[in-house]
C-alpha cells in the first residue's frame, strides 16, 4: 500500500537530515584540537547545519504538496519526488565532495576551484586521468541511484513513515513535534553562534578555526553584547589589513619609467618555470645538468614563491607585485612593464606552455600584449610527453632566433613534477616509487613512495632543461643572454598534513628554487630571504631601467652593490595574504575574525602561543605591507 505524501515527506527529511548531518561530520575529522569550546561550538554546528541544508532543498518539494492539497494522484506524486530528488542528490553530492576537498586539501569549494572548471582549460590542469575521471563518474552514478531507490522506498513503504500525517486542518497538537524540533534547531544555532562570537571576543583561536570546518558556517561578533555584561575584551595592538577591491590602476607604475637606451646592451632572456618545482627536489642526485648549470650564476637558497598556486606564483615573478593584485590586473588587461619594454625594445617574443594560457588566464595578464600567434600551448597527453615536444619546439625557436642575430625572449612552462607526476622509464632514478597513483586513494603514510615518484618527475625536467643548457653553451649565447629558472610555487607530499599545494602556507608549498644566470654574474648562492617578487627588479637593469624598483614593484635588486636586505616575503591566493619573515610567519588578518584566529608560527611552521611578539617585531613592516597591497590600484 502506497504512502501520502503527508505521512512520507517529513519521514523522508529526517533521513536526508541523517545524511547531510553525517556528510558534514565528515568535515570536522581533521580537527585535533577538541578544547571543550570547540566541541560546544561543533555540537551545535553538527544540530543546525544539516537541518537548515535539508530544509533548503526539500522546500521546493513541500511547498509543492502543500500548494497542490487539493489534487491528488499519481502525477503528483511523481513530481514532488522528482522535486525531492533533483535537490537532495545535487546537495549531497557538493557535501561529499566539500568534504573530500577539505579532508584532503584544507579548504572548499571556492572562486579558484569553480574557475577551474569555467575557465578553458582548467579542467586538463588538474591533472585528472581517464580511470580517474571514469570512477568519479560511477560513483556520481551510484549516490544518485541511491537517492532514487531511497526516495522510492519512502513513497512505497508504510512502515518507514513514523512521523505521522501533518495536516494544517489537524489538531494544533499535531504541530507540538515540529515546534519542539524548530525550537531545538534555533537553540543549537544560538549556542553555535554566540560560542564563535564569545571566543572571537576573548582572542581564542581554537573553536574559530574549528568552525572553519563546517560548510556554509555563520559567524558573526558581538563585542558591545559581551563588554555590556562586563567581560573584558582581549587587549592585543595590532595592524588590521585590508586587500584593495577590483578597480583601476591608475598609480602602475608609481612613478614614469626611464630608461637609458644608449647602455643598454639588449640581451636575450630564456625564462624556465617549473609546475609545483618543491625546494626539496632541487638536489645534484634529482636535478645533476640544473644545479651544475646553476654554478655559473646565483642560486637563491631560501626562496619563497609570491603564492600558494600557479596563477599567483608566475603572476609575482613578472609583476613584481603581491599576488593579492591579479584581479586588478586581470580587470584591466594589463601586463606588466617588463613585458613592455621587451616590446619597445623590438624582442621576438615567444612563450610555450604545456598546459594553457587560458588557465590561468595569462593570455589576458602576464602575456596579454604578445600577439597570440607567438604564443603556444601543448596540453595533450601526459605532461611528460608535453614537456618533450614542448622542449624541442623551444629549441628549434632559441636557434632559429640565434641565427637571426636579433633579441629574443622565450618563455616555457614546465609540466613535468606536478600532479599525477609522470615520467617516461628513462627518468627513473628511484624504482621504488608509488605506482599507480591516484590522489583520491593515497594516505600520508604514501608519502615517502609519492615523494619518490615526484622525483623521478623532476629527474625528467631535469633532462628536458639540460637540453636547454646544452644549445646555450652550444650557440654560445651565454655571453649575451640571461636565464631564469624558477618554480612557480612549491609541492607538498603530506608532510604536513597535505598532498599538493593551494592548501596552505607552509614552506613545503610556497618555497621553490630561483636560478639567475647573466653575463658577467658572479658564481654563488644567496643564502638571505628572497621573493618572486625580487626577480624583475633584478633584471632591470639590464634594460636600461634607472627608476627605483619601488616605483613600480614591491621587489629588491638584490644582487646590487649595497643591496637592501628583505625583511618578510609576501604570500597570497585569491584573498588571503601571507607574511612570511625570518622569525615569524603569520597569515595577515584581514577582517576583526581572521585576527582572532591569528596564528603565529616559527619558520619551519611550528606555532607559538606569543601573538604579541610578531606585532612588537613587525609593527613597521606591516604598516608598510598596508601600503603596498593598496598603492598600485583605487
Amino acid at each position: 500500500m502506497k504512502n501520502r505524501l503527508s505521512d512520507a515527506l517529513p519521514s523522508y527529511f529526517f533521513a536526508v537530515y541523517l545524511l547531510f548531518a553525517g556528510a558534514n561530520l565528515l568535515h570536522v575529522l581533521q580537527i585535533d584540537n577538541f578544547h571543550w569550546t570547540t566541541v560546544l561550538l561543533l555540537c551545535g554546528a553538527l544540530i543546525f547545519y544539516p537541518f537548515a541544508e535539508a530544509l533548503a532543498v526539500l522546500l521546493p518539494a513541500l511547498l509543492t504538496l502543500v500548494c497542490t492539497s487539493k489534487k491528488t494522484g499519481r502525477s503528483r506524486d511523481i513530481a514532488v519526488w522528482v522535486l525531492a530528488v533533483a535537490f537532495v542528490f545535487p546537495a549531497h553530492l557538493l557535501l561529499l565532495f566539500n568534504a573530500g576537498l577539505f579532508h584532503r586539501y584544507g579548504y572548499h569549494i571556492n572562486p579558484h576551484l569553480i574557475n577551474v572548471f569555467t575557465t578553458p582549460g582548467g579542467f586538463e590542469a588538474m591533472g585528472m586521468r581517464p580511470n580517474e575521471i571514469a570512477l568519479l563518474a560511477c560513483g556520481i552514478a551510484g549516490l544518485l541511484l541511491f537517492h532514487i531507490a531511497l526516495a522510492w522506498c519512502f513513497g512505497n513503504f508504510k512502515k518507514l513513515c513514523f512521523a505521522g500525517n501533518w495536516s494544517i486542518s489537524r489538531n494544533i497538537r499535531s504541530f507540538v513535534p515540529y515546534i519542539v524540533l524548530i525550537a531545538v534547531e534555533a537553540l543549537a544555532f544560538l549556542v553555535s553562534y554566540f560560542t564563535f562570537a564569545f571566543n572571537h571576543f576573548i582572542m581564542n583561536p581554537h573553536p574559530l578555526l574549528a568552525a572553519d570546518a563546517v560548510p556554509f558556517y555563520i559567524n558573526g561578533t558581538s563585542s558591545s553584547l559581551f563588554k555590556s555584561l562586563g567581560f573584558k575584551a582581549a587587549n592585543r595592538d595590532a595592524v588590521r589589513l585590508k586587500l584593495h577591491s577590483k578597480g583601476h590602476l591608475p598609480n602602475y607604475p608609481d612613478v614614469a619609467i626611464k630608461r637609458d637606451l644608449s647602455r643598454h646592451k639588449k640581451y636575450n632572456v630564456v625564462w624556465l618555470t617549473c609546475e609545483s618545482f618543491a625546494k626539496r627536489m632541487y638536489t645534484p642526485q634529482i636535478m645533476p645538468r640544473t644545479t651544475e648549470f646553476a654554478k655559473k650564476g646565483v642560486t637563491f637558497t631560501y626562496h619563497y614563491s609570491g603564492g600558494n598556486v600557479t596563477r599567483q606564483g608566475v603572476f609575482s615573478m613578472f609583476y613584481a607585485l603581491p599576488a593579492s593584485y591579479w584581479a586588478d590586473f586581470l580587470s584591466a588587461r594589463r601586463g606588466p612593464v617588463f613585458i613592455d619594454w621587451l616590446l619597445a625594445d623590438g624582442y621576438k617574443i615567444n612563450c610555450i606552455t604545456s598546459s594553457k594560457f587560458t588557465y590561468p588566464e595569462f593570455d589576458q595578464t602576464v602575456f596579454f600584449a604578445v600577439p597570440s600567434k607567438n604564443m603556444l600551448s601543448d596540453a595533450h597527453g601526459m605532461t611528460y610527453q608535453r614537456d618533450q615536444r614542448n622542449v624541442q619546439r623551444l629549441l628549434k625557436i632559441i636557434s632559429d632566433n640565434a641565427d637571426s642575430g636579433k633579441p629574443f625572449f622565450s618563455f616555457m612552462f614546465f609540466e613535468s613534477p606536478h600532479h599525477p607526476y609522470e615520467f617516461p622509464p628513462e627518468a627513473v632514478i628511484f624504482k621504488d616509487y608509488i605506482n599507480p597513483f591516484n590522489a583520491a586513494n593515497v594516505t600520508p603514510a604514501d608519502g615517502p613512495a609519492i615523494v619518490k615518484r615526484a622525483a623521478n618527475a623532476c629527474h625528467h625536467l631535469d633532462i628536458c632543461l639540460g637540453k636547454i643548457f646544452d644549445l646555450l653553451e652550444k650557440k654560445d649565447l651565454l655571453k649575451n643572454t640571461i636565464v631564469v629558472v624558477a618554480g612557480d610555487h612549491g609541492e607538498e607530499y603530506f608532510e604536513k598534513g597535505y598532498l599538493g599545494h593551494s592548501s596552505k602556507f607552509n614552506e613545503e608549498q610556497t618555497r621553490t628554487p630561483l636560478i639567475i644566470y647573466y653575463p658577467g654574474i658572479k658564481p654563488g648562492s644567496y643564502n638571505k630571504l628572497s621573493s618572486h617578487l625580487d626577480i624583475v627588479p633584478m633584471l632591470a637593469k639590464f634594460f636600461g631601467v634607472l627608476n627605483d624598483p619601488a616605483d613600480y614593484s614591491c621587489g629588491f635588486d638584490l644582487l646590487a652593490p649595497n643591496a637592501p636586505e628583505r625583511k618578510y616575503a609576501v604570500i597570497a591566493n585569491w584573498d588571503e595574504v601571507f607574511f612570511a619573515g625570518k622569525k615569524y610567519k603569520s597569515l595577515i588578518p584581514l577582517d576583526p575574525v581572521d585576527f582572532a584566529k591569528q596564528r603565529i608560527t616559527t619558520p619551519d611552521d611550528k606555532v607559538l602561543p606569543d601573538t604579541d611578539l610578531f606585532y612588537r617585531e613587525y609593527n613597521s613592516e606591516l604598516l608598510k605591507l598596508q601600503r603596498d597591497l593598496t598603492r598600485f590600484s583605487r
